[in-house]
């Protein structure tokens, strides 16, 4: 009678890990296919059967677990923003990777992203500093990348485009030539905010202005004589004093206010004389 032969030990070890790696490769597939179907919570469900997967798989050779937890929590971090779970997010993520400066580029991007349309801009400031400050992620590819993210969508939202330049230079994973490539590529935008400031602010004297002319309307003289003093400092401060236009400008001034106080006067010298 032929003996049957026992499969080694080692053999059944790796028939295993390739069943493991197989279906790990499974539930990475189901869970785009949910995503890709709007199925979230089927979504959700995979990425972490699949999480606890990769721990079987990671002494496979050519096997990368860094590749399969990145792309699962990629899937997750989107499942959990597209039904309304965002409160999740942050957990899962520190689940996954301890700590989110340790998180790689592409989970730290939605993350962002995800605060950023919520308007959550204290929690994109404080994940961007947290993973921008880590040594470790200087030199990854996508270091610019992230900082140009939080600049576009959680800078340029609050109108913070001022503080651009000093935040890039906080930026140590930057080098010069990339800071500079990135204040060109900016540039419109910081002019632009600038100048709408500028606007908002002379809009705002111009209304401060039109407050005093009501004021001299209502015939209250303090208001007539408050405008006058500012009209002439507001000359002082456009020509050189003692010239000729400073001369000929004050002038005016003051033959307009005897003018309007000299009117005032006889209006209410005709008003009592009528009543006698």
């Amino acid at each position: 009678m032929a003996s049957m032969e026992v499969p080694h030990p080692k053999e059944n070890y790796q028939t295993g890990l390739l069943a493991d790696q197989a279906t790990l490769k499974q539930y990475l597939d189901n869970a785009t296919a949910a995503l890709l179907f709007k199925n979230f919570d089927a979504c959700i469900e995979n990425c972490e059967n699949g999480l606890s997967r990769v721990k079987l798989c990671s002494e496979l050779e050519n096997f990368s677990a860094k590749e399969y937890i990145e792309r699962l929590c990629v899937l997750a971090v989107q499942a959990h923003a597209e039904r309304n779970t965002w409160q999740e997010v942050l957990p899962f993520v520190q689940k996954v990777y301890s700590d989110i400066e340790h998180s790689p580029a592409a989970v730290l991007q939605l993350c962002l992203l995800l605060y950023a349309r919520l308007q959550d801009y204290p929690q994109c400031q404080a994940l961007a500093n947290i993973w921008l400050r880590n040594q470790e992620n200087y030199t990854d590819p996508e270091y610019p990348h992230i900082v140009d993210i939080y600049v576009q969508h959680a800078m340029f939202p609050r109108k913070l485009h001022s503080l651009v330049p000093a935040f890039l230079d906080t930026c140590h994973g930057l080098t010069a030539s990339q800071k500079q490539q990135m204040m060109q590529h900016y540039a419109t935008s910081i002019e632009n905010e600038l100048k709408s400031v500028n606007e908002e602010n002379a809009k705002g004297t111009t209304s401060a202005d039109k407050n005093v002319v009501r004021e001299d309307d209502n015939g209250e003289p303090e208001g007539v004589w408050a405008y006058i003093k500012r009209l002439s400092a507001l000359l002082f401060q456009r020509i050189k004093p003692y010239s000729l236009s400073a001369i000929i400008s004050v002038a005016v001034i003051l033959l307009a206010f005897l003018s309007l106080r000299f009117n005032k006067g006889f209006r209410v010298q005709s008003y009592c004389c009528g009543n006698d």
